[in-house]
């Protein structure tokens, strides 16, 4: 199982959200949360101090200790939150399921990656408003820690996790969300193979292949289920997420993420892009 899961605070707010989805993969398999808080170093600080003096014609001292006090208000509150949600869980530090407050310095996204390198899952949350995830430093964390990420719903999502659908195309992205998914596959008491159609003649490919996989999954000692969805005049994207949250009622969808180039999903979209813009339920990426 997963042992060792990071969530990293990529926002300054501590969202309970988040912490309760690692929570509830923690319990699967009796492992550790580490809630990583990320303090400005000196050369953040002066990369926004040389921005903001610019614009503002603030004293660069006066911006510097601005950034300071800001970052210690952001601490109290994040501290505050996770121990309030800790408390309420009945976490500590050195139960079965174990949770732990830990500071550094740096990018808060460099430092997410290089954490990341060390555990076994991310859990990333979703920022608020205007900001979005395809732009922001989850993307980053997907392609450049080697490791899964499993990101929060969209919304309020009361779907078991322990049902899993996998998001099903013959792409080494997918192979490798398959493989990094195993850990949770293995406690799950329903697993959904879905292929979508989404042209003339596809469908008995598509079938052909989730049934491929299924079959693959029961070998390990799995009862998944293979089926297809066709998109027909639909965007494919909709139709799988609709499919997984609402039909199949899944707690956690598989998938994976960025098999086109980074700055071709940016252009034009693609299943990453979508997914990490509205998905109604979890999403487990790996790349």
């Amino acid at each position: 199982m997963y042992k060792s899961i990071l969530v990293p605070a990529l926002i300054p707010v501590c969202d309970p959200d988040t912490l309760d989805l690692a929570t509830q993969v923690a319990r699967l398999g009796d492992g550790r949360i580490e809630y990583l808080y990320v303090h400005p170093d000196a050369r953040e600080l002066a990369r926004y101090t040389s921005s903001l003096d610019f614009e503002s014609g603030m004293f660069t001292q006066q911006i510097w200790d601005t950034l300071v006090e800001a970052d210690k208000i952001c601490l109290a509150r994040a501290r505050k939150a996770f121990d309030a949600f800790c408390a309420c869980e009945k976490l500590t530090s050195e139960g079965a399921v174990s949770a732990a407050f830990r500071e550094t310095e740096g990018n808060p996204g460099e430092r997410a990656i290089a954490e990341a390198r060390f555990g076994d899952l991310v859990v990333i949350g979703r920022p608020p408003a205007p900001e979005d995830l395809t732009t922001g430093e989850a993307g980053d964390v997907l392609i450049a820690s080697g490791r899964p990420v499993l990101l929060t719903a969209s919304g309020e999502c009361h779907n078991p996790l322990t049902t899993v659908v996998i998001a099903w195309k013959e792409s080494a992205a997918s192979v490798h969300a398959v493989e990094a998914a195993m850990p949770l596959l293995k406690k799950a008491q329903q697993i959904h193979v879905l292929g979508v159609v989404e042209g003339d003649g596809d469908e008995a490919p598509v079938r052909r292949s989730a049934e491929r996989l299924a079959e693959t999954l029961k070998r390990h000692g799995l009862k998944p289920r293979a089926s297809h969805v066709r998109a027909g005049t639909r965007d494919a994207c909709e139709v799988l997420l609709e499919t997984a949250s609402q039909k199949l009622e899944a707690g956690v969808l598989v998938m994976g993420g960025y098999g086109h180039s980074r700055a071709r999903e940016f252009v034009f979209g693609g299943f990453t892009r979508h997914v990490l813009g509205t998905a109604p339920l979890p999403v487990l990426l790996a790349h």
